[in-house]
Formats: structure tokens, C-alpha cells, sequence
């Protein structure tokens, strides 16, 4: 299957956005939020969006994909799971050349969240590479992990074990062991 990098998801929405007939908000989740946002290297296969409306504009998609040359798939990821507040921390992608699409992504501590949810090699590694680029805080991840993550649909000790994977990436062992005790003290408490 074709990946498609940071510059190419650009083009893709510049031409996107000349073939809109009006003002839209695209909510991009998953690697291309990563790569546009965070700078991530790593390619994608697609652009997931949490805004249903792409649904609408076909037309408009498949233009855009005539004017690049390039075959991306923008679809509504309906199944995407993320912290329950994240909508309200969204940020906004300074995309100049765009008149009538405004790009806003999950803050980096939430989308590397949505990314342990399926928690496969590639979505581990594009957490270490926000971590890497913009820095994560272990109390923010914890904090929200703990919170805003009981929605997800699951066997919850996966879930736990897709968040300590995450934390022995990303930090020490001394966080690893602390991130296991508050999870098993809190798991109890439930």
C-alpha cells in the first residue's frame, strides 16, 4: 500500500480546499495529524479525520486527488478512540496557503493517547517520535490516561498494557515501575 509523507498530505489539502464550496473545520486524527503537527518523518497510509462531513464531499476528494496525483483516502474514523475532553483541547495547523479549511489536531498528549488505543509498532513509534520532537509530560499522560480513557470500547488490560508500553518507551524504568503501581492502586479502587 502507497504512504504518503507531511508534504504530500499538504498538497493533498491545498488542492482540497480549492475544490470546497465553503468554509470547513477538518479535524485530522492518527499520522497525518502526526506529520503535519508534530513533524513526524514516518508516512501514512491515509487521512483519518474525526469530521464526519468528508463524507459529503467525494466529489471534492476525488478532484484534489486528480490535481496531485495522488491517491489518498480522507475518511471519518468512526471508530477512533481518544480522551474524552480531547475535542475541547484541539489545536489549530497554521496552513497559509488554505482559504477555506481549517485543520485543527488533537494536542500532542491526546493523540499519542488515540494512538495506544490499537497500540500496534507503528503507532508506539510515532509516540516516541512526538516525545522525541515536542517532549510529553508523564503527569499529563497519567493524569488523562486515567480520567478520560474509561469510554474506550475493549478489554481494559490491554488497554493498561498498550499505556505502560507506551511509558517504558518513553521514559525510565523508575516511571515504568511508578506508572504500573498508580494503575494497578486505581484498577483496585474501581
Amino acid at each position: 500500500m502507497i504512504k504518503f509523507d507531511a508534504k504530500q498530505i499538504r498538497a493533498f489539502l491545498e488542492a482540497l480546499d480549492r475544490h470546497l464550496d465553503e468554509p470547513r473545520r477538518l479535524i485530522l486524527i492518527g499520522g497525518s495529524a502526526a506529520a503535519l503537527a508534530y513533524g513526524v518523518e514516518r508516512t501514512t497510509r491515509d487521512i483519518d479525520t474525526w469530521s464526519e462531513w468528508v463524507r459529503d464531499v467525494a466529489g471534492a476528494i476525488s478532484k484534489a486527488r486528480a490535481d496531485t496525483g495522488l491517491a489518498i483516502t480522507a475518511e471519518y474514523a468512526a471508530v477512533a478512540d481518544g480522551p474524552y475532553e480531547f475535542e475541547s483541547r484541539l489545536e489549530r495547523v497554521n496552513l497559509p496557503a488554505l482559504a477555506r479549511l481549517e485543520i485543527l489536531v488533537p494536542e500532542k498528549h491526546d493523540l499519542v493517547l488515540m494512538k495506544i488505543v490499537r497500540g500496534y509498532e507503528h503507532d508506539l513509534e510515532t509516540a516516541v517520535d512526538i516525545h522525541a520532537r515536542h517532549g510529553l509530560d508523564f503527569e499529563t499522560l497519567f493524569a488523562r490516561f486515567a480520567s478520560e480513557m474509561d469510554h474506550v470500547v475493549g478489554d481494559r488490560r490491554k488497554l493498561d498494557l498498550n499505556f505502560l508500553a507506551l511509558v517504558e518507551r518513553l521514559y525510565d524504568e523508575k516511571r515504568l515501575e511508578e506508572a504500573g503501581r498508580r494503575l494497578l492502586a486505581l484498577r483496585h479502587r474501581r
